[in-house]
């Protein structure tokens, strides 16, 4: 499988291993309140504990323990975003939608699929170092998994900090990528190029290491090992 597979539209769910949340998190749902950092950080001292003889980059393995806590702590609290549902880029949680009750769980849940590690990169004069591109799925209105995927920047003192995030807008398998400091959106495309489509330009993103969970899975399976 490609790199950017999982950027595909599928009508079954591309994610192979899934973690047991619950030996870390206590339901929250109806809770006026949930502590994520707290959460967040359980799981990340699980993975890295885990993460023998640091086989796995211990950044990819510290953001992906982060953002999956986070994805099922939305979930569970209904936080989940679905950009299918509201057809624009207005982030609306999905429990404030009115089709929230009726809603497939997996169009309530966002699934981390893999993270790609870009250790350098330039956009019309702009230079980046050290960006990670999250790709998860969720469940469509046509009952599709369909992608959406998240920028961050680690920065001098290892924080993640968000500068990007978009989804397939058209439905034509590109995905329409909004980043900081740009006034127009890009285009990813499933062989991994970024279309600059006002200088009509493409740029092949250069992926310097990634995890996805399968490696997840092959870590936690260490825990078995005596």
């Amino acid at each position: 499988m490609g790199k950017f597979d999982s950027l595909l539209k599928t009508k079954n769910t591309k994610r192979t291993y899934q973690y047991d949340y619950t030996k870390l998190y206590k339901k929250g749902r109806f809770a006026t309140s949930v502590d994520y950092d707290y959460f967040e950080n359980l799981y990340v001292l699980e993975l890295l504990n885990s993460n023998k003889k640091k086989k796995y980059n211990e950044d990819l393995v510290t953001l992906w323990a982060k953002l999956d806590m986070r994805s099922y702590i939305d979930y569970d609290l209904g936080n989940t975003i679905n950009l299918y549902f509201t057809n624009n880029f207005n982030r609306i949680p999905v429990n404030q939608l009115n089709d929230y009750n009726y809603m497939h769980e997996d169009s309530r849940k966002m699934t981390l699929l893999d993270i790609k590690y870009i250790k350098n990169m330039k956009l019309e004069g702009i230079e980046f170092e050290n960006l990670y591109l999250a790709t998860y799925e969720i469940f469509d209105m046509d009952n599709m998994f369909r992608p959406y995927v998240v920028l961050f920047n680690q920065d001098a003192q290892n924080n993640f900090i968000e500068i990007g995030y978009g989804y397939d807008s058209n439905n034509n398998g590109n995905i329409e990528l909004s980043i900081q400091s740009f006034n127009y959106p890009l285009f990813l495309t499933t062989k991994g190029f970024l279309i600059l489509p006002l200088m009509n330009k493409k740029i092949k993103l250069d992926i310097y290491d990634y995890i996805t969970d399968k490696d997840i899975q092959k870590i936690h399976s260490t825990e078995k090992i005596l």
